[in-house]
């Protein structure tokens, strides 16, 4: 059997880039946090949960080749994105890519769906993905390179029952991210 492409093509090219990664401190975030620092990346863990961020972190960089640093950042928060974007910058000097991965799940029927809860899901899907890319922007536009991900999901196309707050954040990342 022949095969026409190599392993190198399937290898990121991570190696000295700096990756904030809100909601990293667990499930798919975190994920993907452990290949950009197997890629040799440094990675700022960004969550909610400072505790849980500083341990990925630590636990990451021990396996290397690349390094992690926890951020505590609520991406409601215009002041802990703002703040915890620039201490990267600080530490680091760079941002390359910002993933926008924060995000939770609440479901209701619509009729039933609290609207306290409705707007708490969409800030953290929206304004989070808002907050973190207005943050990112001065730098990545400085070093005239980056790259800004919001993580979507097939509700990013389609509905699905009970979901009405998921499925609006989602298609609002699309138009975000147009």
């Amino acid at each position: 059997k022949t095969n026409t492409s190599s392993e190198e093509d399937y290898i990121m090219k991570l190696e000295g880039k700096v990756a904030v990664i809100t909601g990293a401190a667990g499930g798919i975030g975190q994920a993907i946090a452990k290949l950009y620092v197997a890629e040799g990346a440094t990675v700022a863990i960004a969550d909610l949960k400072a505790e849980a961020a500083g341990a990925t972190a630590a636990a990451l960089t021990r396996m290397g080749p690349g390094n992690a640093v926890g951020i505590a950042m609520d991406v409601t928060d215009e002041a802990q994105v703002n703040d915890g974007i620039a201490d990267v910058v600080r530490q680091f000097g760079r941002i390359d890519i910002a993933i926008c991965n924060a995000g939770i799940q609440i479901v209701h029927p619509i009729q039933e769906f609290p609207f306290a809860e409705w707007k708490r899901l969409l800030a953290i899907h929206l304004d989070g993905a808002f907050l973190v890319t207005k943050a990112c922007l001065p730098q990545m536009y400085a070093q005239k390179s980056g790259s800004v991900i919001y993580m979507g999901s097939v509700h990013s196309k389609l509905a699905s029952p009970l979901k009405s707050a998921y499925v609006t954040a989602k298609h609002g990342l699309i138009g975000l991210a147009r």
